[in-house]
This record gives structure tokens, C-alpha cells and sequence, in this order.
């Protein structure tokens, strides 16, 4: 029975890989628009229905996951210990400390994808929306002022950009993206203490 659930899981991440495989090649040779799901069924030589099951739309085939990550986001953001640095740091921390759940070959593909096309930064910049309005809301509470002045919405674009740069270098290696991410954060505490009254 273990074997068999084995091999089934095998072949479940080989048929997502090859999928996000060939949407990423797509993207990469005729960009976003025209990597549709046929022709990255036709691509990854799959019916296009295994595509449609493995993911619901073609968005969730490079941005699959982000969700998850903005629960424990919220929850710590919303977490009364320390400031909004270290509300971040330990919600990193959190994320660091879980099993990796996603592929590592098929998230350098997601991220080489998001890199160079243009429609995808674009989304990309709207799965962050939601993490860049709770990251303004923190600091707001935080500095006593409001979540739509300037101070907390440039710490959060701050924040939002510091994620973008970071990502890709964690997707090709973790250990390069974290001197990295512990830089940005210490320019977010220092904008932290700029904002303070």
C-alpha cells in the first residue's frame, strides 16, 4: 500500500512539474498571454483536463501557494510581541522551520517565469497587495498613526519590495537569500524608528 501511495505521489509531482515546465517555457518564448492552458497541455504532453486538475486556472500554476503563506502572515503581523520588524522576522522564522512543501526545481521555474515577463510581475504585484495592506495595518498600529498615511504605506512597499528581491535568489539557493533578507530588515527597522514619534 505505501509503495503504491509512493509511486502515485511520484507521478503526481512528475505531471506538475512538467506542467509548470512547459507553461514556464511558453512564458519564456511568447510570454504570459499566449502560454495558454491548451498549449501547455500540448507543451507538457498532457490532456489539457490533467492540467485543469492539477491547477484551477493558469494564474495558480506560477502563484500557487501564496495564500498559504498569508495566514501565518496575518497572525504574526497581528501578534502583540515586538515590533513590526520582528513580527516579520518571526514569521520568516516560521516559514524557514516548515518542511518546504513546494518543489525546489519547480519554484526556480516560477520564479525565472515571474522574472522576465511582464504580465506576471503585474500579478505578482497583486498577490501582494493583500500582505503589503496587513504589513501597513501593523505598522500604523505600531506608530500610532494611520494605515493609509505615508509612513506606514512606504514601510509596506518597502517591505513588499524587499520579498520581491529576495524571492529569487531564495529560489535558487536559501542560504545566499537570507544575509540578504537580514539586510533589508534591518533598513526596515530603521525606517521603523524614522516613523516613531
Amino acid at each position: 500500500m505505501d509503495v503504491e501511495l509512493d509511486r502515485r505521489a511520484r507521478k503526481t509531482l512528475r505531471t506538475r512539474r512538467e506542467i509548470v515546465r512547459a507553461a514556464t517555457e511558453l512564458v519564456l518564448e511568447e510570454g504570459y498571454e499566449r502560454a495558454t492552458i491548451t498549449r501547455i497541455a500540448e507543451r507538457a504532453d498532457l490532456a489539457t483536463r490533467t492540467v485543469t486538475t492539477r491547477f484551477p486556472s493558469k494564474e495558480a500554476i506560477f502563484f500557487e501557494g501564496f495564500d498559504v503563506v498569508l495566514g501565518p502572515l496575518q497572525r504574526h503581523l497581528q501578534a502583540s510581541e515586538g515590533d513590526v520588524v520582528d513580527r516579520l522576522q518571526a514569521w520568516i522564522a516560521e516559514l524557514a522551520g516548515t518542511p518546504d512543501v513546494e518543489d525546489p526545481e519547480m519554484r526556480r521555474l516560477r520564479s525565472r517565469a515571474i522574472a522576465v515577463d511582464p504580465d506576471l510581475r503585474a500579478m505578482r504585484v497583486q498577490h501582494f497587495d493583500r500582505a503589503h495592506e496587513l504589513i501597513a495595518a501593523a505598522v500604523a498600529a505600531d506608530t500610532g498613526t494611520a494605515p493609509d498615511s505615508a509612513g506606514p504605506q512606504m514601510f509596506a512597499a518597502a517591505t513588499v519590495a524587499l520579498f520581491g528581491v529576495v524571492e529569487p535568489i531564495a529560489a535558487v539557493d536559501g542560504d545566499l537569500a537570507l544575509p540578504e533578507l537580514e539586510r533589508g530588515f534591518g533598513v526596515l527597522r530603521g525606517t521603523l524608528a524614522a516613523l516613531k514619534p
